[in-house]
């Protein structure tokens, strides 16, 4: 089964809550895009309107390999114009509220699956329904992991061990699918060099990189380190640390879903294999419904006897323990806790007509419809099917 074969087969909108009103103080705007991921979007927005990035209010970011459509805000004195292929910005009206995740509702999903052998139709309709009765795991999908290469070395982990060399030499050589041969074979250079700092300087290509670079070339002290890793951008070490929050979240639910199961499939992700059941006893399935899972802080919320296991297990496994993330001396970005949902029902799901596919010719597609709570992802859903 096929996926984002093209843009349009995975459409995205988001639902927020928000009350128009001509006095207000933000303005609303619709964005629409494709190709294009939000952040990249909103840099090129704010540097073509001469306005501060940290005054577009946004809600989300959302998939570059689809079409999505999500509202963002600035002050009212701003009027926005922006001009790129494959984003249109729509003035939608003013408000009192700015865009933030505080206001979303959800998301709506249009999908095309594609490249399903039609002797798989009636296991597709069958596991839709069961999702439908019982749910699917809330996990994070692998996009929330783009800047986690390998389980094992986990930049925010190091962190929060006190590694911060090796965090800093994670930043610098990472390798991500996305990127291009130029970028693997510079990435590839600085790992040959680490070490020898002024030697990787001519090899820096941001700001960022250029201020580390030249700190650690000053000394290689404790206090060095953690002058070189303030330096990372706020928003580059809050995606990291959200990443390993989220990594830490799926294992803690993995242990929950075989705790109510054992009837379960694996299907293979990125940096983690997700676990899914079919259906559960009603019992399982009652609980699950009221079970949230709080992500990893200093402060953790008080959970149940279950939770606190599951999280105890996974903090024990990765050699780290709640207090770890007391970041006394990291100032641009820190670990806050949250509960998410253990398990999720789509609402309103329309399963559209099978029909033949017009881009794999011997196989059938259909189209798929449903709303999903904010954070929550439509692939998880498609990954819940079971059909590969």
């Amino acid at each position: 089964m096929k996926i984002k074969v093209t843009p349009e087969d995975f459409i995205v909108r988001e639902l927020i809550d928000l009350k128009y009103t001509s006095g207000g103080r933000y303005r609303i705007y619709r964005l629409k895009k494709r190709h294009w991921n939000t952040m990249d979007a909103l840099l090129y927005i704010a540097r073509e309107n001469h306005i501060p990035l940290a005054i577009i209010g946004s809600g989300g970011r959302k998939d570059r390999h689809a079409v999505t459509y999500q509202y963002i805000s600035v002050p009212r004195e701003h009027e926005l114009k922006f001009e790129q292929p494959n984003v249109e910005l729509t003035f939608e009206g003013f408000a009192d509220d700015f865009v933030s995740p505080a206001i979303l509702r959800g998301n709506y999903f249009e999908l095309t699956l594609r490249r399903i052998k039609p002797e798989e139709r009636g296991a597709v309709e069958q596991r839709l329904q069961e999702i439908e009765r019982c749910g699917f795991p809330n996990y994070f999908d692998d996009q929330r992991f783009g800047s986690i290469g390998n389980p094992g070395e986990i930049l925010a982990e190091r962190i929060i061990k006190k590694h911060y060399s090796g965090a800093l030499k994670l930043f610098f050589t990472t390798a991500h699918p996305e990127d291009k041969k130029e970028e693997k074979e510079r990435k590839k250079k600085i790992t040959e060099l680490w070490g020898n700092f002024r030697e990787i300087l001519p090899l820096c290509r941001t700001k960022a990189e250029r201020d580390i670079m030249e700190i650690l070339s000053t000394g290689k002290s404790k206090q060095h380190l953690i002058e070189a890793i303030n330096a990372i951008p706020k928003e580059t070490l809050s995606m990291h640390f959200s990443a390993y929050q989220s990594f830490l979240w799926n294992m803690a639910l993995r242990r929950i879903i075989l705790s109510h199961t054992d009837e379960i499939f694996e299907v293979k992700g990125k940096i983690m294999d997700y676990y899914f059941y079919r259906q559960l006893p009603h019992e399982n399935l009652k609980i699950l419904k009221k079970t949230t899972i709080p992500t990893v802080s200093y402060k953790i919320p008080p959970s149940s006897p279950e939770i606190d296991w599951a999280v105890n297990e996974v903090l024990s496994e990765r050699e780290v323990k709640p207090s770890d993330f007391n970041l006394k001396k990291i100032r641009k970005s820190f670990f806050k806790s949250f509960l998410r949902p253990a398990i999720i029902f789509p609402e309103n799901l329309y399963i559209g007509p099978f029909e033949d596919d017009d881009i794999y010719p011997g196989f059938i597609k259909f189209n798929l419809k449903f709303a999903l709570p904010p954070g929550s992802f439509a692939t998880m859903l498609v990954k819940a099917i079971g059909i590969t």
